[in-house]
């Protein structure tokens, strides 16, 4: 079954987070930020996320590509894990 994801407004990255990464991207060119989910420096060239709140209402700011991506596929997995298990 195929599965619809949205488009990039709904899915939480639409103008509003376009612009904000963009306000991000000379900040974060320099080295002078620092990922909250781990908390060590995004170095000059290194790609980076905005990452957004837990409720998606705002946003984190900018986090490391693996960071911000194994968080949300934690996020996925726990939300599709069967809540009981057959066994």
């Amino acid at each position: 079954m195929a599965r619809t994801r949205g488009n990039t407004t709904a899915r939480g990255y639409g103008h509003t987070h376009q612009q904000q990464r963009r306000a991000w991207a000379p900040i974060v060119a320099t080295g002078a930020v620092t990922c909250p989910r781990c908390g060590k420096p995004i170095t000059p060239g290194q790609g980076f996320d905005l990452g957004h709140t837990e409720d998606r209402t705002g946003y984190t700011g900018p986090e490391h590509t693996t960071c911000n991506r194994s968080a949300g596929a934690i996020k996925g997995n726990r939300m599709r894990a069967p809540t009981s298990r057959p066994w």
